[in-house]
């Protein structure tokens, strides 16, 4: 997928200003210079168990647009 900076730029303009943040805050996530933290075992373990919880019920998970919206309703 090509997109432009151009096609970006008009899509955001038609972006609510709560978007706009959100969008913000992503932006910022991607420029931020990585730091090579080691994850710990336990870290691995639990992403290793949600992740095959995932592969057992594919179904069971929330689309991320869904996440944001529960968590905006509880902010209003």
């Amino acid at each position: 997928m090509n997109i432009t900076v151009e096609q970006l730029t008009e899509k955001l303009k038609t972006l609510p200003e709560h978007f706009l943040e959100r969008v913000w805050g992503y932006i910022d996530a991607l420029a931020e210079e990585k730091d090579h933290t080691e994850i710990s075992d336990l870290q691995k373990t639990v992403v290793a168990e949600r992740l095959n919880e995932y592969r057992k019920n594919p179904d069971s998970g929330i689309e991320i647009d869904d996440v944001f919206k529960e968590i905006e309703k509880n902010f209003e």
